[in-house]
């Protein structure tokens, strides 16, 4: 499914994991919307870059790493990620914004600086870091940060958690996506694909 490359980051995924702790009902959380990135990730890749074989070997591992960061604050500061989850609802905040406002920072850094630290390979730092601005990313991985863009905002999209008015216009062109339609069918056929492999 990954290939020789991907196996080997798909290693560096399992020992991060292993290293940031015991489970937590949040961590669980988190894990299973990772696992469910990867899958739709790969999937996108697989469908909408077929002939650019580093994206799609390395498409998955990024999708199951690219919310590293919010591991990281929920093994060090559960009770005050509950307190962000809450102010979020309350307020109507996005988490990003509130990451910034409290610790300067967000997520996706926090998860790209341990895969700095961590030595992992450039393509995956990059792809935590950048996953929810694939534009701003160096260009040499755009595609590959793109299709963890994506992947994320779909799994958001189908908890309605975004609408499809919030999916960057050009990401979604990139996959010749033009309208709700063209999301709707999209995500409905990634949702019944996953779904099968939760059996």
């Amino acid at each position: 499914m990954v290939g020789i490359k991907g196996i080997k980051n798909l290693l560096y995924s399992v020992e991060s994991l292993k290293i940031l702790g015991e489970e937590t009902p949040g961590k669980k959380m988190l894990w299973s919307h990772s696992q469910k990135v990867a899958f739709y990730s790969y999937n996108i890749a697989r469908n909408f870059f077929a002939t650019k074989k580093e994206i799609v070997e390395n498409a998955y591992v990024c999708g199951l790493l690219h919310d590293m960061g919010k591991v990281v604050f929920e093994t060090t500061h559960p009770e005050v990620m509950k307190k962000f989850k809450d102010i979020m609802a309350y307020k109507n905040i996005a988490l990003n914004t509130l990451e910034r406002l409290v610790a300067g920072i967000n997520h996706a850094e926090v998860g790209a600086r341990i895969g700095e630290k961590w030595n992992f390979p450039e393509m995956i730092i990059q792809a935590i870091r950048y996953h929810h601005n694939p534009f701003v990313a160096p260009e040499s991985v755009v595609p590959l940060v793109l299709v963890v863009y994506l992947a994320n905002m779909l799994t958001h999209y189908e908890e309605s958690a975004v609408d499809f008015y919030q999916f960057d216009t050009e990401a979604l062109k990139k996959c010749n996506i033009s309208s709700k339609e063209q999301l709707d069918s999209v995500a409905s056929q990634l949702s019944a694909a996953f779904a099968k492999t939760q059996k």
